[in-house]
Formats: C-alpha cells, structure tokens, sequence
C-alpha cells in the first residue's frame, strides 16, 4: 500500500500497487497528450511560417 496526498484538499489515502499503478498511467498519458498538442501547434506554426516566407517571396519577384 502507498499513501497519496490530494493535491487539492491535502487529505492522505491509501492505494495497493494496482491503483498506484492506473493513477501514475492517467498522469503519464495525460502529460504525453499535452506534450503531443505542443508538437502539433509548433508545427501547424512552422508549415505557416514557410508559407509565408513563400508568399513574401513571391511578392517581391
């Protein structure tokens, strides 16, 4: 058994390894899903950076 404290109202509880084991899952694929839309967005903000490179470019022939 491991004991947790709530971040949020700072009560201690206690879970066996199983539920241990599904909470650090939920973190890790919630970090994963958060770290996955910062990859997207940087790279919808690339391809438009490109783009407009591409049209200034164009504009100035």
């Amino acid at each position: 058994m491991k004991d947790i404290i709530c971040q949020n109202c700072k009560k201690f509880f206690k879970v066996d390894e199983a539920g241990f084991a599904d909470i650090l899952k939920q973190v890790r694929d919630h970090k994963f899903e958060e770290e996955l839309q910062e990859l997207n967005i940087a790279e919808k903000e690339k391809e438009n950076a490109i783009r407009f490179v591409d049209l200034v470019l164009q504009a100035g022939k």
